[in-house]
């Protein structure tokens, strides 16, 4: 029986106006692969003679982060030269930290399946340029777009606390909520913005030291993060079966294969080279700076849930969802504030009476079932939608109307579901749709008598059926009542009307 030993280095880019070490701007969140090497200066290229500047919002970005994750922030911190001989820097180095990172002694506890919690150590975080970005064609050529090169790139490296698949991938994803709330990285692995390389070992059980190491490089999904563990527990766990050694190397995820596959040794820290940055001085950061960043950090996911379940009285799935749909929680809690006005009786959107829970849970329910349907089905954007754009869709002020309207009565559900179709498609607030519909509940006897008595005639079969004790033909008629009334009909007075005549 071996046990698996796992550290995780991610990297994750900045989001921040300019690039790290020049005024170049930071175009990544905005995809510039179809101008490759347009966004590039002297300094990001490496040219003779350049000297490289400090980007000082990355620098309140990574202490931002560092205290998100509980890390100690250097007072005292420095960039260094780390000796680099590929294509993707130009300059034959990066300009990287080494003994000196500005966070360092951090964790992250994360919650797995089983409800189990596990704390994660972080060993540190620290901050360096990224490289050029390579694409290598069919016929053997490589090329190098440099508009990524220097782009600010955040490093962070756990301890080898880490032992399944589950756990990596839950770190990572949880990793990536925080920097997403954080507003310090858009951290999109299908980006790039976010990358994950895999240090896995194994030993046997009750051994005092650990197996040899693996890297597995560029990892670019949590669903590959979590496949390449377990094929090297798998391929590791058979050459150790055999008497075989496993080889100190670096490897990569082949996709088609669903395999890693071997790409060379793995360096190790005196081949870099590292020295402090001779271009770049000593970095000091005042407890003060520490003091302000920390004010300006934003309510983490941890925070959030725990208020959520507080203040809205939401179960711990819908909490789920919210939290991690970024953009659905700021548009649940701007509708919120929307259904306070709506609601006549309710001056403050803090006091939770009965009916005022009733009101919130029914805003939860239509959002993450019926809206995000629609949202998900909308051809026009299948890829990650923002706060914007669901505000254009429907603004909160409309859905809050729309929820108010069912709560009250003045609409069934099945008419609400109608109408948030066409608010979708057409932007126009719930009571204009109604109006010009005539989508208005009905709630008089009288009218709902006369729709029931015209129903019961066209199906008399139902009416003996249900005389003769089929229940089934009960909700049959109601169907047919609702379906005559084009669902407007006020489903309890209808249940009502109709079981006191057919009995």
């Amino acid at each position: 029986m071996y046990k698996t030993t796992i550290g995780l280095e991610i990297h994750f880019e900045s989001k921040t106006r300019s690039k790290m070490f020049c005024s170049c701007a930071n175009e990544e969140n905005i995809a510039i692969e179809e101008r490759p090497n347009t966004n590039v200066c002297p300094i990001c290229m490496g040219h003779p003679g350049t000297l490289p500047t400090i980007n000082e919002e990355a620098i309140d970005k990574i202490i931002m982060t560092g205290l998100a994750l509980n890390c100690e922030i250097s007072t005292h911190s420095k960039f260094d030269r780390k000796s680099y001989f590929y294509p993707d820097l130009p300059k034959g180095y990066q300009i990287s930290q080494y003994d000196l990172p500005f966070c360092k002694n951090g964790y992250l506890n994360i919650i797995l399946n089983n409800n189990d919690q596990k704390k994660i150590r972080i060993t540190r975080i620290h901050m360096e340029e990224d490289t050029a970005r390579l694409s290598h064609s069919s016929d053997g050529a490589s090329l190098v777009d440099f508009n990524r090169s220097g782009l600010p790139l955040m490093e962070l490296v756990t301890e080898p606390d880490i032992n399944t698949a589950e756990e990596a991938k839950k770190f990572c994803q949880d990793l990536q909520l925080i920097l997403k709330y954080l507003g310090v990285s858009n951290a999109d692995m299908e980006k790039g913005q976010m990358r994950c390389e895999v240090n896995i070992s194994l030993n046997k059980e009750g051994d005092s030291e650990l197996g040899t190491k693996v890297e597995i490089k560029n990892l670019s999904s949590f669903k590959i993060v979590e496949k390449s563990i377990e094929y090297e527990i798998k391929r590791q766990s058979a050459l150790l079966d055999k008497g075989e050694k496993i080889i100190q190397e670096t490897r990569g995820w082949h996709d088609d294969k669903q395999a890693t596959l071997s790409q060379r040794s793995k360096e190790s820290a005196h081949e870099y080279r590292y020295f402090p940055e001779p271009d770049l001085p000593p970095i000091n950061i005042t407890q003060e700076k520490i003091e302000e960043i920390k004010a300006k950090t934003p309510e983490l996911p941890e925070t959030k849930a725990t208020r959520f379940a507080k203040e809205y009285g939401l179960n711990k799935k819908e909490i789920e969802f919210f939290i991690k749909d970024f953009p659905f929680g700021k548009y649940f809690e701007k509708t919120i504030s929307e259904l306070a006005c709506w609601k006549k009786d309710t001056t403050r959107k803090d006091v939770l009476d009965e009916n005022w829970k009733d009101l919130v849970q029914l805003c939860a329910n239509y959002m993450i079932t019926d809206f995000q349907s629609l949202v998900k089905n909308d051809e026009k954007d299948m890829g990650e939608y923002s706060l914007e754009y669901l505000e254009n869709k429907i603004t909160p002020e409309n859905f809050g109307e729309l929820m108010c309207l069912i709560s009250s009565g003045e609409i069934s559900s099945k008419i609400a579901k109608t109408v948030l179709i066409e608010m979708f498609a057409t932007k126009a607030d719930p009571s204009q749709i109604i109006e010009n519909q005539g989508l208005s509940q009905i709630g008089d006897y009288d009218t709902i008598e006369k729709i029931i008595d015209e129903v019961l005639i066209k199906n008399q079969k139902a009416v003996e059926d249900y005389k003769n004790g089929k229940q089934n033909s009960f909700a049959f008629l109601i169907g047919q009542i609702m379906a005559a009334s084009r669902g407007t009909a006020n489903p309890q007075k209808t249940a009502q009307i109709l079981k006191a005549k057919l009995d």
